[in-house]
């Protein structure tokens, strides 16, 4: 066939087009067959049309900024597994995902880890997508971020969110919070947050297209184009900053033994064995893995507890009580906090309507392939999760699964509940693939509800419109102004 296109246009064009001709033409049959191959591997699965033949789909709908809703949205018209890729899937099945990453799991991550690089010299534990040294890497990593050793993480949230309610009183004190930027409060407060005590994931759209990882992960492209230790300013910088940090480190350990003790992640990193540079590249994530993951379900929990007049009374309401009662003391504690169960659902409820994640994490099917919603799945086949419509499923949540209602959790038995918050824990990982920054997260949500409502009354300025919210595979969200006033319960 490709012999007979050429002749037919080359006794059609003049002599010097003939060559012009030939290649268009093989490029074309080339691109039909590519196209046919890669939409057979996968035609079993439903999804947007241009899915099955090219990875712009996801790479528009990722770009585009509202992610959050099209996939929510497509995904309930094309089931519980959907195709998004030549190579691609996307699911929102909880089963489905505890399987992919339970403990003994033979899959294995995708390259979209790959595009999770933040250092041009090396991979992080995030970006990391050997299996083998993750795994090795996670272990020496997993004690600073649980807070063991000499981190004291409690102490640490403790001493930022103190911080931060003083910040917000004085801008209260003179008459600065009629319009407070709340986004910005809280992120600059995640900022002093997490360096002081670590932090690990993040995401974009570039991510979702495999052609443009292979470029931007490329060694030319880095040497050409990534951030240098010699900028001045911007990632290169904060490499730079990170380098001197490490190396000071490392240098007081050596002369003196009993920098071990200095209480913060990066010593308890080099107590297990984490060598200079391995820390430099895990703390080149630092930044931007913690900033817009579990402060934009404090910000979205906050939006919906001021939306909603019976959730944010009621909760006040229990905050006083246990004020009175002496059972929640200056801060509160993670254990009280525990003890409080309407706090513990309204933070359960934020968590699922606001996640801090909205998809991606792919991993990789095993070779010998396996089924997935009942569908066998080759090998070789990136599987993303949909967070946002696994955590809207009413076959789990509810009818009203769309609807913020903290006493859902209240009103059911013990056995749907429990599934419902293992459901809800997917966001942070499962088994291997366990998020690091999880118990941070928990103890900073167990937290800042109370510290923040027992001291203010807040309001939203702009009811029609109350932020700007873009989604990728996190959210960004700006433009978020609370009117505050103190009002203290105590």
């Amino acid at each position: 066939m490709g012999s007979k296109l050429a002749a037919w246009v080359y006794s059609i064009l003049p002599e010097r087009g003939a060559l012009m001709a030939v290649a268009l033409a093989s490029f074309f049959i080339y691109h039909a067959t590519t196209t046919v191959l890669a939409w057979r591997r996968l035609r079993h699965f439903p999804g947007p049309p241009l899915a099955s033949i090219s990875n712009f789909w996801s790479f528009f709908t990722v770009a585009g900024g509202q992610c959050h809703v099209k996939i929510a949205r497509e995904q309930k018209k094309y089931g519980k597994a959907m195709r998004i890729g030549p190579n691609a899937i996307m699911v929102y099945d909880p089963e489905t995902l505890w399987h992919i990453n339970s403990a003994r799991s033979l899959y294995s991550r995708s390259g979209w880890y790959e595009s999770q690089r933040f250092h041009p010299e090396g991979e992080s534990v995030f970006s990391e997508v050997s299996t083998v040294l993750h795994d090795k890497r996670k272990a020496k990593l997993v004690s600073g971020f649980a807070g063991k050793g000499s981190v004291n993480l409690e102490a640490d949230v403790d001493s930022q969110i103190a911080a931060l309610v003083k910040y917000i009183r004085t801008k209260a004190l003179y008459g600065q919070a009629d319009r407070l930027a709340f986004s910005k409060v809280l992120r600059w407060f995640q900022l002093d947050l997490i360096t002081l005590i670590g932090l690990v994931p993040l995401i974009h759209s570039i991510s979702v297209v495999p052609f443009m990882r292979k470029i931007t992960i490329s060694k030319l492209f880095v040497y050409l184009a990534w951030p240098k230790v010699t900028d001045k300013e911007g990632l290169g910088r904060s490499i730079s900053q990170m380098r001197s940090i490490v190396k000071h480190q490392f240098e007081n350990i050596t002369e003196n033994k009993a920098g071990h003790q200095h209480g913060n992640i990066l010593s308890e990193w080099i107590k297990h064995g984490h060598n200079i540079k391995q820390c430099e590249l895990d703390l080149a994530i630092l930044m931007p893995a913690g900033t817009e993951t579990s402060i934009t379900t404090v910000r979205g929990t906050l939006l919906h507890i001021l939306s909603s007049p019976a959730v944010y009374h009621k909760l006040k309401q229990e905050i006083s009580e246990g004020i009175k009662a002496g059972r929640i003391s200056q801060p509160i504690t993670q254990d009280q906090a525990k003890e409080m169960p309407y706090l513990q659902a309204v933070i359960r409820e934020g968590m699922r309507i606001v996640p801090p994640v909205i998809n991606g994490f792919a991993k990789k099917v095993p070779p010998s392939g396996d089924t997935i919603c009942g569908k066998f799945v080759p090998g070789g086949t990136e599987v993303h999760m949909n967070f946002i419509a696994m955590l809207m499923n009413t076959e789990v949540f509810g009818a009203d699964a769309e609807v913020f209602r903290p006493e859902r959790f209240l009103e059911c038995d013990e056995k749907q509940r429990n599934y419902m918050l293992k459901t809800i824990d997917l966001s942070f990982g499962y088994g291997r693939w366990l998020c690091l920054g999880k118990p941070l997260a928990i103890l900073e949500l167990n937290k800042i509800y109370v510290e923040l409502l027992r001291v203010f009354d807040f309001q939203i300025t702009q009811a029609e419109k109350p932020w700007k919210r873009r989604g990728y595979s996190t959210s960004i969200i700006d433009d978020f102004e609370l009117r505050v006033r103190e009002n203290p319960l105590d």
